[in-house]
């Protein structure tokens, strides 16, 4: 969360203490375990460029992939995974960039632009 860009630690337990004190005084701090796993999960993504691919590739390609996207994955730990449904080529995802190269997404331009 943005909350904590640019904060010191300090300053950020101040805020998990206000937030804690507030859902108890609200009778809803059970759901303080829910909102730090966000923030951590929202912590997590910006560090991460998360590449999807067709099928399996080898570290090689994916190392290729990442290098040509440094401008986005400049310094980001590079996740892969593998999603059939887009057929071939590859989609890229950082916490602020979508990176659509897939076959599917293609095909799916295509079809939008003769239905019309």
């Amino acid at each position: 969360m943005q909350i904590f860009d640019g904060q010191a630690a300090a300053d950020r337990q101040k805020i998990l203490m206000r937030v804690q004190a507030v859902l108890a005084q609200k009778k809803k701090d059970y759901l303080l375990p829910k909102i730090l796993e966000t923030v951590i999960n929202d912590i997590q993504k910006r560090d991460r460029l998360e590449i999807v691919f067709a099928r399996e590739q080898d570290k090689e390609t994916v190392e290729k992939i990442r290098i040509n996207l440094a401008a986005v994955g400049k310094g980001k730990e590079v996740a892969a995974r593998i999603d059939e449904a887009i057929i071939g080529g590859f989609v890229a995802k950082t916490r602020d960039y979508i990176i659509n190269a897939s076959i599917k997404d293609y095909l799916d331009q295509l079809e939008r632009q003769y239905a019309a």
